[in-house]
């Protein structure tokens, strides 16, 4: 089931790094409302849950803390760690789905075995994205936000995400472009897509407000919704990357 959970949890991430293109590169900080549906899956239900997530992005650092778990990916090292704060553990990866499969078999897979999985992978992890602009228009808290479709089609199943923009917010250059294009780059399958990727999602003007996806797994639909409820542009804290002290080390299963 963890290894399940790694696949979601960097779709979901490549996912919310693609909605929103064109950011600065100074230090950004946002804080979202996110809600996920219930939803069960390989036999085991998860559900509804909401949370308030706040994100750090920094050249080299992204970190995604909420009440229950915190998410830590480190570009300079190529990881990503992930801490349990209800069982106060933590599990670092590397951002190579190979490498993070082999992980978490003990590191003792045959030459066989790498090859069948860096097949899986790649043919788990291609997909392609289209985003349109729809025209439409209306006013979300103080932001005036445009409408975007955004659907992807992947092996494991089709998304489709409406959301909402706002060039109200005012940002220079692409750090959040920067982000998905060197995330691609480390998982296998997504090379080829990159390109097409980062094309659609340059059509969204602006920083995304709302959006609500319907996601279908393993022949089950998932649907979440993200609320921006801050933005702004600063220095990050000193200990972006620290692991809560008393917090223990475990392996990937």
């Amino acid at each position: 089931m963890k290894k399940t959970c790694y696949i979601l949890s960097l779709a979901a991430i490549l996912s919310v790094v693609t909605l929103v293109p064109g950011q600065a590169l100074a230090d950004i900080f946002m804080k979202q409302k996110h809600h996920t549906g219930s939803v069960t899956m390989m036999g085991q239900t998860q559900p509804a849950r909401d949370s308030i997530q706040s994100v750090w992005i920094t050249p080299d650092v992204m970190r995604n803390d909420s009440k229950e778990a915190s998410v830590i990916i480190r570009l300079d090292k190529k990881t990503m760690t992930m801490i349990d704060h209800g069982t106060r553990t933590y599990t670092e990866m590397p951002m190579d789905m190979g490498k993070a499969m082999e992980q978490a078999g003990g590191g003792k897979m045959s030459r066989e075995e790498k090859e069948a999985m860096a097949g899986m992978m790649k043919g788990m992890m291609k997909f392609s994205m289209t985003v349109s602009d729809t025209g439409e228009k209306k006013k979300i808290g103080s932001w005036n936000c445009r409408k975007y479709i955004q659907k992807m089609d992947m092996a494991m199943g089709p998304s489709r995400t409406e959301l909402w923009a706002t060039e109200d917010i005012k940002v220079k250059d692409d750090l959040f472009a920067r982000y998905s294009a060197i995330m691609m780059t480390m998982q296998p399958g997504l090379r080829e897509s990159m390109d097409q990727v980062l094309k659609e999602t340059k059509k969204i003007k602006g920083v995304m407000v709302q959006s609500d996806t319907s996601t279908t797994m393993m022949g089950t639909t998932v649907k979440s919704s993200v609320k921006l409820l801050e933005f702004k542009e600063g220095k990050a804290p000193a200990d972006i990357t620290a692991i809560p002290k008393g917090y223990r080390k475990q392996a990937m299963h």
